[in-house]
């Protein structure tokens, strides 16, 4: 067996092919796509063992649904014609002795849902209110994720200030960040996470409770929930893996929408590092938030590496929210100093807008494909405000992301 098959079954990401009198069944190790339209009709490539060979496939199922076509190529690998569908649906093999690919997360194919409605939005929006919020939905940019819709795990409406609410009622999507007890007093690059049994429980048991209070106060709002935010900056793959494991199965047992919950990443092996270490999150996380803002001054970087990190997921690969995309422009308000040290520098507004209208057009087709389902643009300057000036007035970024807006609904 290859040393990188013999390492993935160490970390339990592939299982072992079965064996039936020296024979191996037919297995799929990967899908290139792993996700495409609900209408069907593009080509999957299926990677595996025992494809072909004396006892070829026979037939390929996306779910209960047989492939629209297929051709074995070789042994290892099967080029199928998706089916229509929608959700996610394992895709399985069945040779001409009968014998089917057992499931794997590696065979997870999600259906990409149509898009509709508004796609973009402000981090940071109800932070400041320099100015009218109903300016930006107006244009289409209604996402909110900010310091007002970031909650601490257990509180209660009673005990959080009034941005959620200000923030629904100007029609807006909050993104509720729910972090844990000590995520406040922590510092970027210091290890906070929590780590300990009970300390797990107590965020999962807080977690639970304020996204049910939410749910059950605001309906009709199309809310969401994020899992802590950077987790990457606070600990460990592994710790956040363990909080995640923890987390979801006791959300899904208290019949929180598991599609409104996301799982932080980023890229560098963050996504194969949380599979290494609980190998069920899998198929257990049905949604991702993305921060693929450290390099998004790099060609090829940025957003349009978005389809690597996609790649690598098993499960929720057609539900991906990406945030904190922006850039720090040293003349908007008085923030030279801090351009200088932060990320995603611009040489003056006028750059910045530049650079953020590119990131904003890489981002179309994967809206348009429907697995992009908000981008959430970051204010970077001084202020805690790059779009918008104290009394209204928008900067360059502002009035570039407003013109996309309108132009891409």
């Amino acid at each position: 067996m290859p040393l990188l098959a013999l390492c993935c079954l160490a970390a339990g990401l592939l299982s072992p092919p079965p064996l039936v009198e020296g024979r191996t069944f037919p297995q799929v190790t990967r899908l290139e796509a792993n996700n495409g339209p609900q209408e069907g009709g593009n080509v999957v490539t299926i990677h595996g063992v025992a494809l072909g060979g004396a006892a070829p496939v026979r037939s390929v199922l996306f779910g209960s649904k047989p492939a629209l076509g297929f051709t074995i190529e070789s042994d290892t690998t099967i080029g199928a014609v998706a089916p229509p569908g929608s959700g996610e649906a394992e895709v399985r093999v069945t040779n001409t002795r009968g014998e089917t690919s057992p499931a794997v997360p590696a065979d997870g194919y999600g259906y990409d849902p149509r898009p509709e409605g508004p796609w973009l939005g402000l981090n940071g929006n109800s932070s400041e209110f320099l100015g009218p919020v109903d300016a930006f939905v107006e244009h289409g940019v209604a996402y909110d994720r900010s310091g007002p819709t970031e909650w601490v795990a257990g509180e209660t409406l009673a005990q959080s200030h009034d941005g959620l609410q200000i923030s629904i009622a100007a029609g807006m999507i909050p993104v509720v960040t729910i972090e844990y007890r000590a995520y406040e007093g922590c510092h970027y690059g210091e290890q906070c996470l929590p780590t300990s049994a009970a300390a797990i429980s107590e965020y999962v048991r807080g977690f639970i409770s304020s996204a049910r209070e939410i749910l059950a106060r605001y309906p009709a709002a199309p809310i969401l929930f994020e899992a802590s935010n950077e987790p990457w900056g606070y600990g460990s793959a592994a710790q956040y893996a363990a909080i995640l494991a923890s987390l979801l199965p006791a959300a899904a047992r208290a019949h929180l929408p598991m599609e409104r919950i996301y799982a932080g990443a980023t890229g560098k092996g963050w996504i194969g590092d949380l599979y290494a270490a609980r190998p069920q999150l899998q198929r257990e996380i049905r949604g991702w938030y993305l921060h693929p803002y450290d390099a998004e001054r790099v060609s090829g970087e940025g957003i349009p590496s978005l389809p690597a990190a996609q790649a690598e997921m098993t499960s929720g690969q057609n539900n991906v929210i990406v945030s904190e995309v922006g850039f720090c422009a040293p003349d908007v308000n008085d923030s030279a100093a801090l351009c200088a040290s932060g990320p995603a520098p611009a040489r003056d507004s006028a750059d910045a807008a530049a650079a953020l209208s590119r990131e904003l057009r890489a981002a179309v087709p994967f809206h348009r494909a429907g697995w992009l389902r908000a981008l959430i643009v970051y204010s970077r300057n001084d202020k805690g405000w790059a779009m918008q000036l104290e009394g209204g007035a928008l900067t360059a970024q502002g009035r570039t992301l407003e013109a996309f807006a309108d132009a891409n609904p």
